[in-house]
């Protein structure tokens, strides 16, 4: 019912069906595995090679292919339970490894791993489960026969609220027409709606909260102050010089203006090498770190902030010049050249 309801709403773009989450035995380990639609149109990301597309393939989690000593195109072998389970049971089925993939964080805790997260767990088809087993997980009310979760991407231009208001409208019409079953026909089922559900690898990342941005505050502060402490000491020690160009007829203003033009000249010597350097450092180490936590490393420079902090690098550099600047301009020619 909600599947079809889904299909037809306008903030929907694409979405897959996951029919559940449970540890099977593969290969002597349990893991957490999702069962899903083959060639679905909406699949967690792939990191290395294609998404299933045929029932005899598997995608795992980057961690997972470690742990079970593979590689992309070895086989695995998949069951689930024991045959004196039957009907819930899936027989030992040879899988090939035809991906990596950044795995959701779904599912629930237990004494097995039975939930994925990032590079944990595996994603196969449906499809191979046998008839027996699928019969066996039907109930008699057919409304309630469908996958327990479904993965959506929001239509573009669909703001992240609209789009969980939407989804939590059909949701509510879902469960309303649950509990109007009578004689509890409903089965005390519920439908929920939740957002982006963010692994820990990723909430850990995020307490990091302002650090970074307090961290590169301090150092621009210091590189501004540095700045500044090194025109002063350049003012002092070209006293003389500066003196002479008084003599020659400078300005004021114009001796201001010749440390304003040092500060600057640094300035855009700093922005010419630092930013292409700073921007091939910062999407090596986000790559380098994306790959740690199994995510999908797709770096990405904003061109408009990496502008502006360019502009007011060339800014404060101008800032930093005004006092050396001032003392330039103060500088007391008839007395330093009677000196010499």
């Amino acid at each position: 019912m909600l599947t079809g309801i889904l299909v037809h709403s306008t903030s929907v773009a694409s979405r897959t069906l996951i029919s559940s989450v449970m540890s099977t035995d593969a290969s002597g380990q349990n893991v957490a595995v999702l069962f899903g639609d083959t060639h679905a149109t909406l699949t967690p990301p792939i990191l290395a090679g294609h998404a299933v597309t045929q029932k005899n393939q598997i995608v795992l989690g980057a961690a997972t292919l470690a742990q079970l000593h593979k590689h992309i195109g070895d086989t695995v072998v998949v069951s689930y339970g024991e045959r004196q389970d039957a009907p819930l049971y899936i027989p030992p089925t040879h899988l090939v490894i035809v991906g990596t993939a950044t795995m959701p964080a779904v599912g629930s805790s237990g004494i097995f791993a039975d939930h994925t997260s990032m590079g944990t767990g595996a994603l196969i088809s449906a499809r191979i489960e046998p008839a027996a087993y699928q019969q066996a997980q039907l109930s008699h009310d057919p409304t309630l026969n469908g996958p327990n979760m479904v993965f959506v991407k929001l239509r573009s231009g669909v703001s992240r609220t609209a789009g969980l208001a939407g989804l939590q409208r059909i949701a509510d019409d879902a469960n309303r027409a649950f509990a109007a079953v009578p004689d509890g026909g409903g089965g005390g089922y519920s439908i929920a709606v939740l957002g982006v559900q963010r692994p820990a690898e990723i909430v850990n990342y995020r307490t990091m909260g302002a650090a970074p941005v307090v961290l590169a505050a301090g150092l621009a502060a210091g590189a501004l102050a540095a700045l500044a402490l090194t025109l002063a000491a350049s003012v002092r020690r070209r006293r003389r010089g500066l003196a002479l160009l008084t003599t020659l007829g400078f300005t004021r203003g114009q001796l201001a203006g010749a440390v304003a033009w040092q500060a600057s000249v640094a300035a855009v010597i700093g922005i010419a090498v630092g930013v292409p350097a700073g921007v091939a450092l910062g999407r090596r180490l986000w790559v380098l770190f994306a790959q740690a936590i199994y995510a999908v490393p797709e770096p990405t420079v904003p061109v408009l902030p990496v502008i502006l902090i360019a502009l007011g690098a060339l800014v404060l550099a101008n800032i930093a010049a005004a006092i050396p600047g001032r003392l330039a301009a103060r500088t007391p020619a008839a007395g330093l050249l009677r000196a010499q």
